[in-house]
């Protein structure tokens, strides 16, 4: 028994395994960054694009089918300063965020992706591909005054913390959204990939940057108008006549917010031998 386990593993490096084999798993990460897309950044801006990387799972299944299980991360951000729509430029608010990511996606190979050398000619060494698929994350936006950062969803800047008056309550730090993507595979060694990913998530929260409905009375902000709450939900006067208005639109509740993510892709081929003895 010990002889032919001996064997099994010998011929992992051959190219008589290459032929056995069915099973290819990839491991690898990711280098690229981020951006966000909301009532802030409500056109196609990139300026506030930020870093962003990850590692990643890739079960291939066949030559055009593969399931990718990924953890992420990336800071997201956005200032109403680099808008030129006027109610922007008026309204003055900005954020960041850190996204925490985990997702499981389903790919297709538009070609036969091929690792295996010896099957070259049954198909390529490269393909592009398309993505979809279900993502958990954790993001907490911020707001930054006099130099110093604040979490914005404690302070409740619409309201949140006084619900019997406004109708509104805290949103969920964990959000789920959907990967919609793809990019292009290239086989560069029996065990070495590289390409480029990216996907755009369709997120399920409308507050990746706290803005969402309307302006709240000050009374309902922790310390009412003398708190740091009131001067982040409401920065209009900072570059202009003060906005200061209960019930005046501060975003638009209608549409979620979305983010993106990509970058460079690097894996490793890990292959199951069958070994029939």
């Amino acid at each position: 028994m010990n002889l032919k386990l001996f064997v099994c593993a010998l011929f992992l490096n051959t190219t008589l395994f290459a032929q056995q084999s069915k099973v290819e798993n990839e491991i690898g990460f990711w280098l690229g960054g981020a951006n966000y897309f909301g009532d802030l950044n409500n056109g196609t801006s990139f300026k506030g694009m930020g870093p962003a990387g990850g590692l990643y799972l890739r079960n291939n299944i066949g030559s055009r089918i593969a399931f990718k299980h990924s953890i992420n991360f990336g800071i997201v951000q956005f200032a109403d300063r680099w808008s030129k729509n006027q109610f922007n430029l008026q309204r003055n608010l900005s954020f960041r965020s850190n996204i925490y990511e985990i997702s499981s996606s389903l790919e297709f190979n538009f070609f036969k992706y091929i690792r295996h050398s010896v099957y070259r000619k049954q198909g390529m060494k490269w393909t592009p591909y398309l993505s979809l698929g279900v993502s958990l994350f954790y993001y907490s936006p911020q707001g930054r005054y006099n130099n110093e950062w604040y979490d914005l969803q404690p302070l409740g800047t619409e309201g949140q913390n006084d619900p019997n008056y406004t109708g509104k309550t805290k949103y969920n730090l964990f959000a789920f959204a959907i990967p919609i993507g793809g990019g292009i595979k290239y086989n560069v060694s029996r065990y070495l990939s590289i390409g480029i990913d990216i996907a755009n998530r369709k997120t399920f929260t409308d507050y990746l940057d706290d803005v969402s409905t309307t302006y709240s009375n000050p009374l309902s902000l922790p310390d009412a108008d003398k708190g740091i709450a009131y001067r982040l939900a409401d920065r209009s006067g900072e570059v202009g006549a003060p906005i200061n208005q209960k019930g005046k639109q501060r975003g638009t509740s209608s549409k979620t917010d979305d983010f993106i993510m990509g970058g460079i892709t690097i894996s490793y081929t890990f292959y199951k031998a069958k070994c029939n003895f």
